[in-house]
């Protein structure tokens, strides 16, 4: 499972009592499974009646469609983008294409998608709690006007994922007859990659969902590896290292770092506390930004996704296997970091592997949420999002 590497931080690694004592009490917390922490255990997560229903549904769209568009913003759609992307080869013509929309408000990129989809078979996803986020509220109905319009079997090819019961989005599945699936009322959006949010667009991309919750949920008690991560997190802020690098060597991991960035910075950055986490592919970032992390300000540390095992490969630089020179690499950047007062903590993993990602995912969210307690914030809420929402609604308002 994952295991964490303080070789190039062990000054930071050290436990007091008083943080033991702590640790127990956010331990009983969680187990206690409050409000919003549905996500701790697979049965409040995901039922066995809507899992099964989810992939017979995402299993049938994977034969039938050309297109699958998923709309949604945050954690409605990182978390499927970032496996879909960390499984998918990097070319490929396989069906269906999977297309991502509603996360930003780019005019290009919105009619760009309604030219491609043109002709084709598509169906759609469109996630969100509310049902109101302004993002995904634009790109949907241009979708769904879209598809009234050229598809008259539109309402098979919809499918809602929203709160069980209000919002209209759940009164709109109603009214159409759509399928719908759930998000579970105490499950936050950036917990939500476990759940249908995230789900059903895996099965459309042919992802082993069942390992991926059985990393997450068989894997085994995992907490003391992650309050171990976040002591050395919490440790670190401490010493005035408030940005974050979450580095890695594979850049099919790219969104994955943006789900980890959305995690952390959302549960952890309130109240004038908090890392700045900040996606670092290497050895891109080695002739950027290595050079800060090597002589810049000491304000910045690493975590390092390291994977042991990785497909093996007939490419060589001399006579060592370009997965060996990455090892290498890897092992002497975080030794010259440390040199420039940047500290590394590595995340070690076994393979990438739906099992292990799933569990990797459980793993930064049960960290994320014992790192925000012992800041004293409380994690599942993010009340510097909702003030931007909150102006714009109020400025559409005056002017629509």
């Amino acid at each position: 499972m994952v295991k964490v590497e303080d070789t190039f931080c062990k000054e930071y690694s050290k436990i007091t009592e008083k943080e033991q004592e702590k640790l127990l009490d956010i331990r009983q917390n969680i187990i206690k499974q409050e409000k919003m922490l549905d996500w701790i255990k697979k049965d409040t997560t995901i039922s066995e009646q809507e899992l099964s229903k989810l992939i017979e549904v995402g299993t049938d769209v994977k034969k039938s469609c050309d297109i699958f568009l998923v709309i949604g913003i945050g954690g409605s759609f990182l978390g499927s983008k970032a496996l879909i992307e960390a499984f998918r080869p990097y070319f490929s013509n396989s069906k269906p294409e999977i297309i991502f929309l509603g996360y930003h408000l780019s005019t290009e990129y919105l009619n760009e998608v309604i030219q491609h989809i043109e002709g084709k078979n598509v169906y759609v996803n469109v996630i969100s709690k509310s049902g109101n986020t302004l993002e995904t509220s634009i790109a949907f109905k241009m979708i769904y006007n879209y598809l009234k319009e050229h598809d008259k079997e539109y309402q098979k090819k919809i499918i809602i994922t929203t709160d069980p019961e209000c919002g209209s989005l759940r009164k709109l599945a109603q009214e159409e007859k759509f399928t719908s699936f759930s998000i579970p009322k105490n499950i936050g959006g950036r917990f939500s990659v476990l759940t249908a949010v995230g789900l059903l667009p895996l099965v459309v991309a042919g992802i082993d969902v069942a390992e991926l919750l059985r990393g997450a949920y068989e894997s085994g008690d995992c907490f003391l590896e992650a309050s171990k991560f976040a002591l050395l997190r919490y440790h670190l802020e401490n010493d005035s290292k408030t940005v974050e690098a979450i580095t890695y060597y594979e850049e099919k991991l790219n969104s994955f770092a943006l789900w980890y960035q959305q995690l952390f910075a959302e549960t952890q950055c309130k109240n004038k506390k908090g890392i700045l986490p900040i996606p670092n592919l290497y050895t891109t970032n080695l002739h950027s930004l290595g050079q800060y992390f090597q002589e810049g300000r000491n304000q910045a540390f690493e975590t390092v996704i390291k994977f042991e095992e990785v497909p093996t490969t007939n490419l060589y630089y001399q006579d060592k296997n370009l997965t060996e020179v990455n090892s290498i690499i890897l092992k002497q950047v975080a030794l010259a970091h440390k040199e420039g007062h940047t500290p590394s903590i590595i995340l070690s993993i076994p393979k990438l592997t739906p099992y292990y990602l799933g569990n990797l995912i459980y793993f930064l969210e049960i960290s994320a949420t014992i790192g925000a307690y012992l800041i004293d914030v409380y994690p599942f809420d993010q009340p510097g999002v909702e003030n931007y929402k909150n102006k714009v609604k109020k400025a559409l308002e005056e002017i629509l």
